[in-house]
């Protein structure tokens, strides 16, 4: 890596005065998004590997988002949690601002999610049960994660799951209700789609379209059309598919459990006045014994099979040899140096 690079955060404060940005080569890239790229790396000394995330500090600037990323690192670093991705570093340079954490061998839900179509029950419960301890870690901390969908989920090799990526996450006040409009058009709220704010149920919502997805393989409301999946999501009841027409059978409890997750009046939403509580006191988790799940002492339904540490990874993009980080013009250099100040926050 480029040398120059000052660190901000290490999680074991020892090695705050000893690691150096230029400890790490890059590997392979792994992904791609709206601030940079997503780089495997490795550091040289001790030879782990980590998953970093370079961000253009131009890019926040013309996005007004470094309250986000702020808050993206606040929380990675503030919680400590089974199933939520920590950060192990945070790095910065002139114009960059570099994430690292724990590379996560097992990749997105997503690719499993397309590998094997849809889910058993018992998968989708164990799977969905993580999730709902997750969000209501969050939402004890008063965040709001607001970006749940099967690309944000990672796969540990052990066969759980991390929630990943809180670029859209916000911190909340009391009662206080959020604005932004935000999220993947799948798995948006009535309320978020409507804009007369959202609270912690809003993450309620997304789970249910999430634990839907994982038994019928198709989110509730898609539809090509984005409007009429709005109108589909606003105004339309949850439906499942004719067990003798596409051989799909989705059980009553989880019916039962999905429409209650997926009522479109928040006030009414599983969730809305007991949290993670409340939902996880609906009958389709019996069963579960949280304690045990949350020390992973439950043998996992589904593990996926580690042998190449980049198979659930995207091959157009692990498969490239060119890892030069992207060029920034002379225009959005002077941009970044004209803001600097701000970024001392971090």
């Amino acid at each position: 890596m480029r040398a120059g690079g000052s660190i901000i955060f290490a999680r074991n404060q020892a090695e705050k005065a000893i690691v150096k940005l230029e400890d790490f080569i890059i590997m392979k890239m792994v992904g791609k998004g709206t601030f940079g790229k997503v780089y495997l790396v490795q550091n040289l000394h001790t030879k782990k590997i980590y998953a970093m995330k370079c961000i253009r500090k131009d890019i926040v600037i013309d996005n007004e988002q470094f309250e986000n990323i702020k808050l993206e690192k606040d929380i990675l670093y503030t919680i400590d949690h089974p199933f939520i991705v920590s950060m192990d570093y945070v790095f910065q340079n002139e114009f960059r601002i570099y994430f690292l954490m724990k590379f996560i061998k097992g990749g997105e839900l997503f690719r499993h999610l397309n590998k094997v179509k849809r889910f058993t029950e018992e998968q989708a419960r164990f799977m969905i049960t993580q999730i709902a301890v997750a969000l209501g870690h969050l939402h004890s901390k008063n965040i709001l994660y607001r970006d749940l969908k099967p690309e944000n989920i990672l796969f540990n090799e052990d066969g759980y799951l991390l929630l990943a990526d809180f670029g859209l996450a916000k911190m909340t006040k009391n009662d206080e209700l959020a604005n932004s409009f935000c999220g993947t058009a799948e798995y948006l709220s009535p309320e978020m789609i409507i804009g007369n704010g959202h609270d912690h149920t809003v993450d309620w919502w997304t789970m249910g379209i999430l634990l839907y997805e994982l038994l019928v393989g198709i989110p509730p409301f898609f539809h090509r059309n984005k409007h009429r999946m709005y109108f589909l999501i606003k105004e339309s009841p949850v439906t499942f598919p004719d067990k003798t027409k596409h051989g799909i059978e989705v059980s009553p409890l989880a019916r039962d459990l999905i429409k209650k997750l997926l009522d479109k009046n928040k006030k009414k939403r599983l969730g809305a006045s007991g949290d993670v509580e409340e939902v996880l006191a609906h009958p389709f988790f019996a069963g579960i014994d949280r304690q045990k799940l949350i020390t992973k002492q439950i043998i996992p339904p589904y593990k996926p099979e580690i042998s190449d540490d980049l198979k659930y990874f995207d091959q157009k993009l692990t498969a490239k040899e060119d890892f030069a980080e992207s060029v920034i013009d002379e225009q959005h250099r002077i941009l970044i140096l004209q803001n600097q100040d701000i970024f001392k926050r971090l």
